[in-house]
C-alpha cells in the first residue's frame, strides 16, 4: 500500500483529524487567553509573549492530554471503520465546546475575577431572576466571540485536515509538537518568575480544572473548611454566644451611649409603647458608594441629613457577598457556614432565635417586604418559619411592571411601607425591608433624569454611573419613610436601621466586578446607621469594628431589650466588643479574612498566600505589608483557624439537630 493510499484509510484520516484538532485547540486557547491581556504595547512584544505563555501554558497542556486520551480511544477502535470516524469527529466537537467554554470563562474572569466553578453555578439559582444580569453582559462583541470562535475552530480543523492529505503530513507534526513543548517550558518559567505575583494571576489556571476541582470538592468533601494552624482556646470566645453572661437588664453599653447623648425623660419613656423597629437593607450597596461613609459621593443625601439624629458605624462588615447568608447573619446573629451554599436553602429550619421571633413573642407585628421575588433561595419559607407574620414581595406591591428580572422599582416597596406606617395602631411593629433596584444591572426607573454622580475614574463608568443613580433614587424614596414616621407621630418611638447586605465592585481599586469574589473593602464593607431621635439628640460617629452578627444584639440593646441567649454577636457599642470582624469568599480559591482594629488580614486556604493591610494608612488596600509583620500575620491566622473550628462545631450541631 502506498503512502498516498494509506493516507486515505479511515484510521489514518482519523489520526490526522485528531492531530490538527488538538493543534488548533491549543492555538485557540492561547488566543482566547491572550484576549485577556489586550493588545501588545509598542516595544513590549517580547514581554507580551512571555505573559501570554504564562497564562496559557496550562491550556496547551490540557490540549495535549486531551489529544493523548483521544489517541488511546482511537487505537481501541482501530478495527472499526465507522468507530474511528465517530471518535475523531466527537473529539472535534468536544474541542469546539472547549473553545466556547474558554471564551465564556475569559468573559467571566473579566466580570468576576475568576472562572466558572461549581459554587458559582450553585448560586445562580433561579435563571428567570438572573436573566437581566446575564443579558447585560451579552454585548455584540461577546456574542460574536461565543459564536465566532468555535465556528472558526471547526472550519480551521477541516481545512487543515484536507490540506494535509498527502503523505508528507506526518513530517508537519514535528514543528507543532516542538513549539508546544517550548511553550510549556517558557510559560511555566514566566509564571513562576513574574506572573504569579500579579493580582490577576488566576487567569493562568485551566478553566476546565477549576470546574472539575471545585465540583469534586463540593461533592466529596465534608463541607467544612479546615486549617492546621494552632490557636489558643480563648480565641474561640469570639464565636461563643455571650448572652448567658449578660445582664438581662439594659446593658452598660446603652447607658454609656445615653450619657454621651442627651438625657432621657424616664417618665415620658415609661408612658410610651415599646419602640418600633424598621430595618432597611440596601441590596448590593457598599459603604464607599454612600454619602454616609464617603463624602465625595452625593448618593445618599437623605441618609446623610437624617444621621444628625442617629449613630453611624464606620467599620461595619458583611461576612460574605451573598444576600441569603447575610440575611441569616442579621436576623439570627449567627455566623454563616463557611461554604458557597445559600444558607436559607441549605438550612431552611435553622435553629435559634431570630430578631423577628423575639419581637413577635413580645407582641410586635412582624412584616418583611421587598420589591423582589421571595421564591429566591427559599426566602419565603425561611422568613415565615422565623417569626414573620407577613412576607410581601413584588406580587403584593402596587406595581405591575418589572424594572428588571429581579423585581419592580424600589419606590413600590416604599409605597407599601408608608401605607403600613400610616395604618400603625397601638401595636408596636418590626418592619424589615430589602431593596432590589440597586442590584445589577442597576436599572433606573423610567423617566428619572440621570445625574452626574461619578467622582473617581473607574474602568466601568457606565455601570458605576447607573449604580450611583439608582442608589440616589432609592435614597430619595427612603425620605418618605422618615416622613411617614414623623407624620404618624412615631419619631420618638421608632428606631430605623439602615445597612447593606454586601458590597459591590466596579474594577477599582481592585480588578474585580459585581460582588462576592473578594474580601476587599468594596466587597464586604457596608453602611450602617441607627436613627433614633429618642436616644440620639446629637449625631454619634462610632469607629468600632463589627459585622452582621452584631446587628441583632445592637438593635435590641438600643431599645432596652435583652439579647437572645443563642446569639453569637455582640452589641457594637459595648466597650467590651472585640473590635474584630470576620469575612470570607467561598469559591475554589477559598479566602478567609479578619479585621482587627486598623489591621486587615487575608489568608488563601488553598495556596497559603498572606495579605496584610493597615487600613488607616492604606484604605484602598494597595500595599500588602505581610512580609513586614510576620508576627501579626501569625496571630491573625490563628484567629482565622479558631473561626474555622468554631464554624465546624456550630454547623455539626445544626446538622445533628436536623437529623434528630
Amino acid at each position: 500500500m502506498t503512502l498516498e493510499t494509506a493516507a486515505r484509510t479511515p484510521y489514518t484520516a482519523a489520526t490526522r483529524r485528531l492531530f490538527w484538532a488538538a493543534v488548533t485547540l491549543a492555538v485557540s486557547l492561547v488566543a482566547v487567553k491572550a484576549f485577556h491581556l489586550g493588545k501588545p504595547r509598542t516595544g513590549e512584544f517580547g514581554a507580551y509573549v512571555l505573559s501570554a505563555a504564562a497564562i496559557s501554558y496550562a491550556d496547551v497542556f490540557f490540549a495535549a492530554v486531551c489529544w493523548a486520551c483521544a489517541r488511546v480511544m482511537l487505537a481501541a477502535t482501530r478495527r472499526g471503520r465507522v468507530m474511528v470516524r465517530v471518535v475523531s469527529f466527537l473529539f472535534v466537537g468536544f474541542a469546539a465546546f472547549c473553545c466556547l467554554y474558554a471564551v465564556v470563562n475569559v468573559i467571566l474572569f473579566g466580570i468576576f475575577g475568576g472562572f466558572l466553578t461549581y459554587p458559582l453555578l450553585a448560586i445562580v439559582g433561579d435563571v428567570r431572576m438572573v436573566r437581566s444580569s446575564v443579558g447585560a453582559h451579552l454585548t455584540p462583541s461577546t456574542v460574536s466571540g461565543l459564536v465566532g470562535v468555535p465556528t472558526l475552530y471547526v472550519a480551521t480543523v477541516l481545512a487543515l485536515t484536507l490540506a494535509s492529505r498527502s503523505g508528507r503530513w506526518r513530517r508537519l507534526r514535528t514543528a507543532p509538537l516542538a513549539l508546544a513543548a517550548l511553550w510549556l517550558l517558557v510559560g511555566h518559567l514566566a509564571y513562576v518568575k513574574d506572573f504569579d505575583r500579579r493580582a490577576d494571576h488566576r487567569i493562568a489556571e485551566s478553566p476546565y480544572w477549576a470546574m472539575a476541582a471545585s465540583t469534586w470538592q463540593a461533592v466529596s468533601g465534608h463541607g467544612f473548611v479546615r486549617m492546621s494552624e494552632a490557636f489558643a482556646p480563648d480565641d474561640l470566645a469570639d464565636f461563643d454566644p455571650p448572652g448567658a453572661h449578660q445582664n438581662p437588664a439594659v446593658s452598660m453599653s446603652t447607658r454609656v451611649i445615653r450619657r454621651a447623648t442627651a438625657a432621657i425623660d424616664a417618665r415620658a419613656v415609661a408612658a410610651r409603647r415599646p419602640p418600633n423597629v424598621i430595618l432597611i437593607v440596601l441590596e448590593s450597596v457598599a459603604a464607599r458608594w454612600t454619602s454616609l461613609h464617603n463624602p465625595i459621593y452625593d448618593t445618599t443625601p437623605t441618609l446623610k441629613a437624617e444621621s444628625a439624629r442617629g449613630a453611624v458605624v464606620d467599620n461595619f462588615y458583611a461576612h460574605i457577598g451573598r444576600s441569603s447568608n447575610s440575611m441569616v447573619a442579621m436576623l439570627m446573629s449567627a455566623y454563616p457556614k463557611l461554604d458557597f451554599r445559600e444558607l436559607t436553602e441549605q438550612y431552611p429550619s435553622y435553629p435559634g432565635t431570630s430578631l423577628a421571633s423575639m419581637f413577635k413573642s413580645r407582641g410586635y407585628r412582624t412584616v418583611f417586604v421587598t420589591p423582589s421575588d421571595m421564591q429566591w433561595a427559599g426566602w419565603r419559607g425561611f422568613l415565615f418559619g422565623h417569626g414573620f407574620e407577613n412576607v410581601w414581595d413584588y406580587r403584593d406591591l402596587p406595581c405591575e411592571n418589572l424594572v428588571s428580572s429581579w423585581g419592580v422599582e424600589d419606590h413600590c416597596m416604599v409605597d407599601k411601607m408608608v401605607d403600613f406606617i400610616d395604618d400603625a395602631k397601638a401595636r408596636p411593629f418590626f418592619l424589615m425591608s430589602w431593596t432590589t433596584q440597586t442590584h445589577h444591572p442597576y436599572e433606573p426607573s423610567p423617566g428619572v433624569e440621570e445625574l452626574d454622580l461619578l467622582r473617581e475614574a473607574s474602568p466601568d463608568d457606565w455601570d458605576l454611573g447607573r449604580y450611583l443613580n439608582v442608589i440616589h433614587e432609592t435614597d430619595r424614596h427612603l425620605a418618605r419613610v422618615f416622613d411617614a414616621v414623623r407624620r404618624a407621630g412615631l419619631e420618638q418611638d421608632t428606631l430605623i436601621v439602615i445597612t447593606g447586605d454586601h458590597g459591590q465592585a466596579f474594577g477599582y481599586p481592585h480588578e474585580t466586578y459585581v460582588q462576592g469574589r473578594t474580601v476587599y473593602e468594596e466587597d464586604v464593607h457596608v453602611p450602617l446607621m441607627f436613627w433614633y431621635p429618642r436616644l440620639y439628640k446629637t449625631p454619634l460617629r462610632a469607629k468600632t469594628v463589627g459585622s452582621h452578627v452584631d446587628l441583632a444584639p445592637t438593635i435590641t440593646d438600643i431599645i432596652g431589650v435583652a439579647p437572645a441567649q443563642d446569639w453569637q454577636g455582640r452589641n457594637l457599642f459595648d466597650p467590651r466588643h472585640s473590635h474584630r470582624a470576620y469575612f470570607y469568599v467561598a469559591e475554589d480559591h477559598f479566602r478567609l479574612a479578619v479585621r482587627e482594629a486598623n489591621w486587615k488580614y487575608i489568608y488563601s486556604v488553598r495556596d497559603g498566600r498572606d495579605e496584610l493591610y493597615d487600613l488607616d494608612a492604606d484604605p484602598l488596600e494597595q500595599h500588602n505589608v505581610a512580609v513586614d509583620h510576620p508576627d501579626r500575620c501569625d496571630r491573625l491566622r490563628q484567629r482565622l483557624a479558631a473561626w474555622t473550628e468554631a464554624n465546624r462545631r456550630q454547623y455539626e450541631r445544626v446538622e445533628t439537630g436536623e437529623r434528630e
